[in-house]
């Protein structure tokens, strides 16, 4: 796995107050500081689409299909970063699940196809990957496709050993759909809302390819059950919003 080193994510308000904190200290300052300058990673709903059938290649590489003759269709993006404790400790050997709507906005699920579109069996649609000793991921996917009713969206989840820890969503900055995205407008704080809306740009200088970081910041919160409900997933009623 390609390692990134990324900084922790620190709203503006708090940056100033470290950079007036550190003028006035002479550098000094304790962890604990540090600690309540990270914005913890909001919740959000699984939504209706979490696979229904896992598909028999599970690697962080969604663009190709074991087995597969050509890649997925659509924008070929890399999301990475690191998985960090309220403390700004990083946290090793995490499982983060990654699922998505393909260029098409439909979903590796058997009610998951929009009207009117059919799904790109060459794309994964589904993905996970172990953090490393430096807590840190990676995936290569693609932007996802825009479902109706929603804008565009990575699924995220976070499990230790069988607790599935942290259920969110990320966003991308500058998608015209953000402002009036429900389930967005509706995650935490103001700052934590920022937090899950990251910049992607071109890989390279003149490429199409995107990347973004994103740094995942876990509370001191319990873990979720792992069961789903017959018919839905845990907590998604049928027809909840992916």
């Amino acid at each position: 796995m390609q390692t990134s080193l990324t900084s922790f994510h620190i709203p503006a308000s708090r940056r100033r107050l470290l950079k007036s904190l550190l003028l006035t200290s002479g550098g000094i300052f304790s962890a604990d500081l540090c600690a309540e300058a990270l914005t913890l990673t909001p919740q959000a709903g699984e939504g209706p689409y979490f696979p229904d059938h896992l598909p028999l290649d599970q690697d962080n590489d969604l663009l190709q299909i074991l087995g597969g003759q050509a890649p997925a269709e659509g924008v070929v993006t890399e999301v990475g970063g690191r998985l960090l404790n309220a403390d700004g400790k990083p946290v090793s050997e995490a499982m983060i699940e990654l699922w998505q709507a393909d260029s098409n906005g439909c979903y590796l699920h058997s009610r998951g196809v929009q009207k009117g579109k059919d799904r790109d069996p060459r794309f994964q649609g589904y993905g996970k990957i172990l953090t490393n000793e430096e807590g840190e991921y990676r995936f290569r996917t693609i932007k996802p496709g825009l479902y109706t009713g929603r804008t565009i969206h990575w699924h995220i989840a976070v499990n230790q050993g069988d607790k599935r820890i942290l259920t969110t969503q990320l966003f991308i900055a500058g998608v015209s759909q953000n402002d009036r995205d429900g389930i967005l407008n509706r995650m935490g704080t103001e700052e934590q809302r920022l937090s899950v809306i990251r910049e992607f740009l071109p890989a390279t200088k003149g490429s199409e390819e995107l990347a973004g970081t994103w740094d995942i910041v876990l509370g001191a919160t319990p873990g979720e059950p792992r069961e789903r409900r017959k018919g839905g997933p845990q907590g998604s009623p049928p027809g909840a919003r992916p």
